[in-house]
């Protein structure tokens, strides 16, 4: 580790804590950052986005006794339904950091020393933006999940921007995640503005940013616990069980092509991935056929514009991916595709 970071007072990472209706897991989340064994000194940025419970309360509670760590951020009007990036006009601008960590209101970390691990491989690997690191999942009481919602690799590995187009949109779930702070800076406001309203997850959102920029290093260690909520309806494990997931994937793919094309002059291609979205809804469509299921597959098979093309793809990954294609079901496809077939 270089010099300057050794025992050092000055603020090396700003951790961001978005928080939305998470009275009943902040303290556990706050709690785990506060934990946090460093040889530097780090803040924590929570947002909150006009929560209608006792979250903002909480969050003072806390920024009354840790004043120096603790920066609070009080939304009175709700900026996600907005369309706003959060990350861009309210978090990157107070941080003080040379890096950024993540951490939301209803998940927690769970080793002492993964901001110092995270840190230091980042100062002595100047080739790698951003590092993350293995998670396990457990429910909204904390009960530890099966093995197949475990996020990444499962070994330690690097996530490229072929990683990203080819083979899962993510590098792991956002709680692992820190980078270098130029990673995700959009300089112009009204690029941010743009930004805010892909229509994507901010997550994946973050992950294309990075992926275009540099490199991530994915550690094997379990590091973070990642909740999913079912019951609370705000949170996006509750949603994915209301909305199309292959659906929704895929219209984040062409999302962000037209916006990584228009605004920064890159051309993402997320073929493959599409091609298996597109394939997976014809799937659905033959096991349980409805009209809704049919013209879904129909506008995906439009985005191609080579029919041919798209038919031959469609019949070679129905015979590599037959089992998957066939019994994928909702809840666990966005892992399945985008996080391996744990």
């Amino acid at each position: 580790m270089s010099d300057e970071i050794k025992d050092t007072n000055e603020i090396i990472v700003s951790i961001s804590c978005l928080t939305y209706k998470h009275e009943k897991y902040l303290r556990q989340a706050l709690d785990s950052m506060l934990m946090q064994k460093t040889r530097f000194a780090y803040e924590i940025i929570v947002h909150d986005d006009a929560s209608t419970d006792n979250t903002a309360t909480l969050i003072n509670e806390y920024a009354e006794k840790y004043p120096n760590i603790i920066k609070p951020i009080l939304q009175t009007e709700n900026q996600y339904s907005k369309n706003v990036s959060i990350t861009h006009k309210f978090i990157l601008p107070a941080a003080k950091g040379k890096y950024i960590a993540y951490c939301e209101g209803d998940d927690y970390w769970t080793d002492p020393y993964k901001l110092q691990k995270q840190v230091d491989f980042l100062e002595e690997h100047p080739e790698y933006i951003a590092t993350t690191h293995e998670c396990w999942e457990v429910d909204e009481n904390g009960k530890m999940l099966s093995s197949r919602y475990f996020y990444g690799y499962r070994k330690r590995g690097v996530y490229t921007l072929e990683t990203h187009q080819k083979k899962r949109l993510l590098f792991g779930q956002t709680a692992t995640l820190m980078h270098r702070k130029e990673a995700i800076e959009l300089n112009e406001p009204e690029v941010v503005d743009k930004y805010g309203k892909i229509k994507a997850t901010g997550d994946v959102k973050k992950a294309m940013l990075i992926s275009i920029r540099g490199d991530t290093y994915c550690f094997e260690e379990v590091m973070s616990h990642h909740r999913r909520i079912y019951s609370g309806g705000d949170s996006w494990s509750a949603q994915l069980s209301k909305i199309n997931v292959n659906r929704f994937v895929f219209d984040e793919c062409l999302a962000m092509q037209d916006f990584v094309r228009e605004v920064m002059g890159v051309k993402l291609n997320y073929s493959k991935l599409l091609i298996l979205y597109t394939t997976i809804a014809l799937g659905k469509t033959i096991l349980k056929p409805n009209k809704d299921k049919w013209d879904n597959f129909l506008y995906m098979c439009s985005v191609f514009p080579n029919k041919t093309y798209i038919l031959v793809k469609i019949i070679l990954t129905l015979i590599k991916y037959p089992f998957l294609v066939l019994t994928t079901r909702v809840s666990g496809l966005r892992h399945r595709l985008l996080y391996g077939k744990a």
